[in-house]
């Protein structure tokens, strides 16, 4: 089909906040398959698109150096989520908020309306970019320049924002979007409502629903996620220079306790201990640094990777409520084409599911661990302070007895001070690293698995006998 010609009107095309917009496309960027939101919005029957370049509905506001971007992440195999501005084939237009991954010989997406307050933002910032393209091209300059200028452009507003690059951008802005979807939604529109199935259909849906328990119940622990991450990454700092503090403190003390000789006998005594645990809580530090920081690292990707994988499966459970359903008005060769196309559609979703999934459990597993070392580590170092907080109140005694000793008195006031909020440093980090909850029953990592290999079975027998899936729900 030629690509036809579409003027932009400034009407916004509407849809709803729990519709998700699904389609595959070749390494090209060629669609191979999507569904009826899809068609209804963009304009397009399903037939037509197939085959068609994705950048059928492409908007001529949209930065040449957004789809520079996505294409780079795609090229080199990795996930991306970005804003995208839509062309409807009666020129109106619509927003996205896309993500997409790799397959094996292609690439997978899956799409929803924005809601929270970043869609503003970036309304403003595309606009900019845009400008600043079009600007360089009509005086003359190659696409190639002008994506380049975006982009450094657009790394410098994500700097403003307070964004290290674009990956720390759409780690924070996929979760935050499907947060306020979740909030703007009503609780029934999150659970597996619709056709009820029996037979195999029946086992798939059951292994959507384990799925989708799972994961929005992960994805409802995202603050706390990321309030361990500003936890760990600020209260370590703190704890390390503690420490370090406490033993440049001690050493002072031996100095100007040797000062005093004979009368500053204890004080030495005391500040050598000191210096002493204080060595050992430096220890205990850097161990538990250690710990943080691959905690971190998870951290950091985490809700990214769990709110791609709850959107992929809230995609596949829709399309397995289609298969259950059915249509009854289609002719029966139509069906059965829209069930071949259903089916491959789970297929996929099943496979991108598989490969985010499964290593996503191992991810939360090895966390839960790490974060149990995190809180032992906390309690030994909070026993290190408790007996550099009994050696301090040593130090203020014995410190009393001297008259020349009024220095050390507000040394050991300062250090009071400190070890005080390094304790409450810890009572954080501990709390926070033991407030992971157990699993409910029936979400064992053993459950999980054996709802994705139930699935994967499913697409395996249903491509291989088409035939099944037209009576599956009989079955």
């Amino acid at each position: 089909m030629p690509r036809e010609t579409v003027t932009p009107i400034s009407v916004e095309r509407p849809f709803g906040l729990d519709e998700l917009f699904f389609s595959t496309t070749d390494r090209k960027g060629h669609i191979r398959s999507g569904n009826h939101v899809f068609a209804r919005v963009s304009g397009y029957p399903e037939a037509q698109l197939i085959g068609q370049p994705h950048n059928i509905i492409r908007h001529p506001d949209m930065p040449r150096a957004i789809f520079q971007l996505l294409w780079e992440y795609l090229e080199a195999e990795r996930p991306i989520a970005a804003f995208v501005k839509n062309l409807a084939r009666d020129g109106a237009y619509y927003w996205v908020l896309a993500t997409a991954v790799p397959l094996d010989d292609g690439y997978l997406s899956v799409r929803m309306k924005p809601s929270s307050e970043l869609l503003p933002v970036v309304t403003a910032l595309y606009a900019e970019l845009r400008e600043l393209e079009r600007g360089i091209e009509e005086s003359g300059g190659i696409p190639r320049d002008a994506m380049a200028a975006s982009r450094a452009r657009l790394g410098r507003a994500l700097s403003d924002l307070g964004f290290a690059d674009y990956d720390a951008f759409m780690r924070v802005a996929l979760p935050t979007e499907l947060r306020s979807r979740q909030a703007l939604l009503s609780q029934d529109a999150r659970k597996l409502k619709g056709a009820s199935a029996t037979g195999q259909l029946g086992g798939v849906l059951t292994a959507c629903q384990t799925l989708q328990r799972y994961l929005y119940r992960r994805f409802d622990e995202i603050d706390q996620y990321q309030q361990m991450n500003s936890t760990f990454v600020q209260g370590s700092e703190f704890v390390l220079g503690l420490a370090e503090d406490i033993r440049l403190f001690s050493l002072n003390a031996q100095i100007g306790a040797a000062r005093l000789r004979e009368t500053g006998a204890a004080l030495g005594v005391i500040a050598d201990l000191m210096r002493s645990r204080s060595d050992a809580a430096v220890r205990e530090t850097h161990g538990m640094r250690e710990e943080i920081d691959a905690v971190v690292g998870v951290l950091d990707s985490l809700a990214f990777n769990i709110a791609l994988a709850t959107l992929q499966c809230e995609m596949a459970a829709q399309f397995v409520r289609e298969l259950a359903s059915g249509s009854g008005s289609e002719e029966a060769l139509e069906a059965r084409a829209r069930q071949q196309a259903l089916v491959a559609n789970v297929g996929a979703l099943g496979h991108a599911l598989r490969s985010r999934v499964a290593p996503l459990i191992r991810t939360l597993e090895d966390l839960d661990r790490r974060l149990s070392t995190i809180a032992e580590a906390a309690t030994a170092l909070s026993g290190e302070l408790g007996r550099l907080d009994a050696l301090q109140i040593a130090g203020r005694v014995e410190t009393a007895r001297i008259p020349s000793a009024a220095d050390f008195r507000v040394l050991f006031d300062e250090i009071k001070a400190q070890i005080a909020t390094g304790r409450d440093n810890l009572r954080q980090f501990g709390s926070v690293a033991s407030s992971r909850k157990t699993e409910p029953a029936g979400e064992s990592a053993a459950a999980r698995d054996l709802s994705l290999a139930r699935i994967e079975e499913w697409v395996a027998d249903a491509t291989t006998a088409p035939a099944a899936v037209a009576t599956a729900e009989a079955a």
